[in-house]
């Protein structure tokens, strides 16, 4: 399984390769870098595993190895990212995304006693927890939409706004009620999205305060008298579908199950996640060619 996804990751990069231009004063280019990083959290291992020959089947090793202090200095420009986010727009595809997209965020939990200083405490599954938080919005592709890896202690929605404002496009974004704010519903609907998530306390009144037009049409959705016009309850059900696609992202082999111990910093943990991603993406682009193969 991971030579057929090392192969779809490999021909994703040498196609960004190809249109990518390569800094006179590199001695590696950045596809070589990106290979790298790829190999090693394909095998959950650390970079510097992948920096190794013995570590390379002679016909996937690239010509030369760049070494972990290359690494560690390439892996932090801008090009790097750069290179990755094109791989990931490739292994995504380029249909248009349906009218729905759900939102949500996944902790990324580290031990109590972690040193890492860029960690902050934060709601985690249930309990407040220490690490990171990816934010995401999904419509079914093999990437998602937008996604954003911060501490737990930055609101969901704050970065819910902000992926929203880059998106493109219009449409429903079911979410659950920890995103329910009338400022949030006016955001979403200036960029053409109708936000659609349940009343943080259902059952009580609106209150005295400045409601949203649009969170009152979420109310209207969500809550119809029985029987009547059921449209809002059939979207919202398919919210279910982002917590299935995070299940997914950490149940497969390589999956991001955990940050391993030499994943610190905010700048490592972007980059193993949209690694992570990347092969997920690979994964599903293999088990959609099986499926329509049969």
């Amino acid at each position: 399984m991971e030579l057929e996804r090392w192969s779809e990751l490999s021909a994703a990069v040498s196609a960004v390769a190809a249109e990518f231009e390569r800094h006179p004063g590199d001695t590696y280019s950045t596809a070589a870098i990106v290979r790298v990083h790829l190999r090693a959290a394909l095998f959950d291992r650390p970079t510097s595993w992948a920096c190794r020959a013995k570590n390379w089947k002679p016909s996937a090793r690239p010509a030369g190895l760049p070494d972990q202090s290359t690494m560690s200095r390439r892996t932090r420009r801008d090009d790097f990212e750069s290179f990755l986010r094109r791989v990931g727009e490739r292994l995504g595809g380029r249909a248009a995304p349906g009218p729905v997209r759900v939102v949500d965020g996944k902790p990324l939990e580290l031990p109590n006693h972690t040193t890492d200083r860029d960690a902050t405490r934060g709601r985690g599954v249930g309990r407040t927890s220490v690490g990171y938080k990816i934010h995401a919005v999904f419509s079914g592709g093999a990437m998602p939409d937008a996604f954003a890896i911060t501490t737990p202690a930055v609101p969901e929605k704050d970065m819910a706004a902000r992926m929203v404002g880059r998106l493109g496009g219009h449409g429903y974004l079911p979410a659950d009620a920890h995103f329910d704010a009338s400022w949030l519903f006016d955001y979403c609907r200036h960029h053409g999205f109708q936000l659609v998530c349940p009343r943080a306390k259902p059952g009580t009144g609106i209150g005295h305060h400045y409601v949203s037009p649009h969170r009152l049409r979420a109310i209207e959705m969500l809550e119809p008298p029985a029987g009547v016009n059921t449209f809002g309850l059939d979207l919202y059900a398919g919210r279910t579908d982002i917590e299935r696609q995070f299940a997914q992202l950490v149940c497969f082999g390589g999956g991001p199950t955990t940050l391993p111990p030499w994943v610190r910093r905010i700048w490592r943990v972007r980059n193993w996640v949209m690694a992570k991603l990347l092969i997920n993406a690979a994964r599903i682009r293999i088990n959609r060619k099986a499926a329509l193969s049969a």
